[in-house]
């Protein structure tokens, strides 16, 4: 049993991730930003003893050390968490704004950091501590000009800048044992993905999680897909 945090679990993949998870009989803290979405959360709290709800909002110092802190109350270490709060704009370079840009970085990028900062000493505690960030395809350099997505400029350079993060956090950390990789859901049917993206949001979660669960312990500062094949940056 792994005792895990997952942000942005009110919907789409972070609540299917709970579910999942759960199944496996996990400790899961589960983060919602809003409690007007986190509804199905709730009940699914409810249902389960191990799992913890808490509010949290990615974009402020504050809500995430609060949360942190009465994690830290409840759980005495943490050995993996999924920073899966994100947000998207799917707007191409000629229209984007530049308050969108910074919007989706503060959640996407910023967000990111606060959080594995703040839950940083739970992590230590962790047995084989891993930090998985949840990125996209839509943030490969290289695969950039090659495929037929398009447009959503200011999300694709957030997971670009997403990924190096990942990749100095898996350096960083290394001495402290934590481990740090990225990895991208594929294209799922989510609020964010649309109705013809090619997964369930079940599929791909639990492909995924398969991948996770197979990987070495020597496996460090990685970017992959929900296939467990490695995507180049």
């Amino acid at each position: 049993m792994k005792r895990i945090l997952i942000t942005g679990a009110s919907r789409g993949i972070g609540y299917e991730l709970c579910k999942q998870l759960l199944k496996e009989e996990h400790q899961v803290v589960a983060t919602y930003r809003s409690e007007k979405t986190a509804g199905p959360l709730f009940e699914l709290e409810d249902r389960s003893k191990n799992l913890l709800c808490l509010s949290m909002d990615v974009n402020s110092s504050t809500s995430v050390q609060s949360a942190a802190e009465e994690i830290s109350e409840k759980f005495p270490f943490l050995d993996q968490v999924f920073n899966n709060a994100g947000i998207l704009d799917w707007s191409p370079l000629g229209q984007v704004s530049a308050e969108s840009f910074l919007s989706i970085y503060e959640t996407n990028v910023v967000g990111v950091f606060r959080v594995s900062v703040a839950v940083l000493p739970l992590l230590q505690k962790g047995h084989e501590p891993l930090i998985i960030n949840l990125s996209s395809r839509l943030g490969s350099i290289e695969l950039r000009g090659n495929s037929h997505l398009g447009g959503a400029i200011a999300y694709q350079c957030s997971k670009a800048a997403l990924n190096m993060l990942t990749r100095q956090m898996s350096i960083d950390f290394a001495k402290e044992g934590i481990r740090a990789i990225a990895i991208s859901p594929g294209w799922v049917r989510t609020d964010m993905g649309g109705r013809e993206a090619k997964y369930e949001v079940s599929e791909s979660v639990k492909l995924f999680l398969s991948q996770i669960a197979q990987l070495p312990s020597s496996a460090n500062g990685i970017f992959m897909g929900e296939d467990g094949e490695i995507i180049p940056w």
